[in-house]
């Protein structure tokens, strides 16, 4: 009964960590007219190690925003600028708008501060290798004061859409946008999409690009949840992302106990959590042995129940086309879930193109699926500057 309680537990956090319960009709907050936002503050040259080597240019932007965790602060976010080699096409480049995977939750590890991932840097240069900007914000929190509240879809949403307005009043970008992710980075664009009408009107989206996309819905169960964890006994790597949503409730109520969620065995590593970026915490973790059984306590469903809300999507209907790539092997979010995400995102009337992966994981999935992403984009480029020509 105890291992079963454990499992229960570690499935519903994994859910809602990781994947998030999206909310099937959730009406956007408009942003408060009386702050500004979108607009740039500094713009640097990126540091060559940081940058990618495609790029003709490459730069460090600091831009204002609206705090998405309470949506009613002023603040100020941060980001890179790439620009393709060549010359500027007439009227500027088309824009990707590129968002990240979990990086942690400390300023630090904003991306635009390290050198990016090998995976990441082939992607993103196929996209630039073909003509488009790319935009690539770091999330409120990561490269800027205050703790990144990780999951957050309105406050990812707000620094997605304000590094693109941002962007485009100092380079010469096309209003022709595609909004892109991976994994949290999914989460973080497909927020994008549904908060974009109300938050940033005048913003032309073509597309909406999607791999490992987080999803939960009433009718996943916990023993499915969990198959991706084969051996509950053994160290789990989902216990950085428990660690990191503690963090963001405890960010916002300093009264909250760590003692009540996590064992004494985790919180060593629970302390770190608030500095280590992922790769680090979960080295830590998993040589700690952390994993549901031995880490969490019953209050873990507590913080769970108050935490959700903010990582819902907040519609499911979009009305540009979204492409949705999943790795059939991906356990990191599992594919049953992905697929739940295409079936109701497609039944919410969202035009949908969906491409599985056999054999390929959450990571392998990123660059194969350029063979069809880039194809989905480039026809509807050309569809709507057909149309607009007529």
């Amino acid at each position: 009964m105890f291992h079963r309680l454990w499992r229960f537990i570690s499935a519903a956090l994994f859910a809602s960590l990781v994947i998030g319960r999206a909310a099937h009709a959730i009406t956007p907050d408009t942003a408060p007219a009386t702050l500004p936002h979108g607009v740039i503050v500094d713009r640097q040259p990126l540091e060559a190690d940081h940058g990618l080597p495609e790029a003709g240019e490459q730069f460090r932007i600091r831009y204002s925003s609206i705090d998405g965790v309470s949506g009613i602060e002023a603040r100020e976010d941060t980001g890179a600028v790439f620009l393709p080699k060549g010359p500027t096409p007439p009227g500027g480049w088309p824009v990707v708008v590129w968002a990240h995977g979990t990086v942690g939750v400390a300023s630090a590890c904003a991306p635009s501060l390290n050198v990016r991932s090998q995976r990441d840097i082939q992607y993103l240069g196929t996209w630039l290798s073909l003509g488009f900007a790319i935009v690539a914000p770091d999330y409120a929190g990561l490269g800027s004061p205050g703790l990144h509240h990780y999951l957050n879809s309105r406050a990812q949403a707000y620094s997605v859409l304000d590094s693109l307005l941002a962007a485009r009043s100092v380079f010469p970008l096309q209003n022709r946008v595609v909004l892109v992710g991976q994994s949290q980075g999914a989460h973080a664009a497909f927020s994008a999409a549904g908060y974009q009408p109300q938050y940033a009107p005048d913003v032309k989206v073509i597309a909406t690009v999607l791999t490992g996309t987080p999803y939960f819905n009433a009718q996943t169960s916990a023993a499915m949840l969990f198959a991706s964890q084969p051996d509950p006994g053994a160290p789990d790597p989902k216990i950085p992302y428990a660690m990191y949503l503690f963090l963001s409730a405890a960010d916002r109520d300093p009264t909250m106990q760590p003692s009540r969620y996590f064992s004494p065995q985790a919180l060593p590593v629970l302390n770190e959590a608030r500095t280590l970026c992922i790769d680090e915490l979960t080295a830590h973790s998993t040589a700690a042995g952390l994993n549901a059984g031995n880490s969490m306590q019953p209050d873990i469903q507590q913080l769970l129940d108050n935490q959700t809300p903010s990582l819902r999507y907040p519609t499911l209907h979009i009305r540009h086309p979204v492409f949705i790539g999943m790795g059939m092997n991906d356990i990191d979010v599992p594919v049953i879930m992905q697929q739940a995400f295409a079936r109701d995102v497609t039944q919410a009337g969202t035009p949908t193109v969906v491409r599985t992966y056999e054999g390929l994981d959450h990571d392998a999935t990123v660059n194969p699926s350029l063979r069809d992403s880039v194809p989905f984009v480039l026809d509807l480029m050309s569809t709507r500057k057909r149309a607009h020509a007529q």
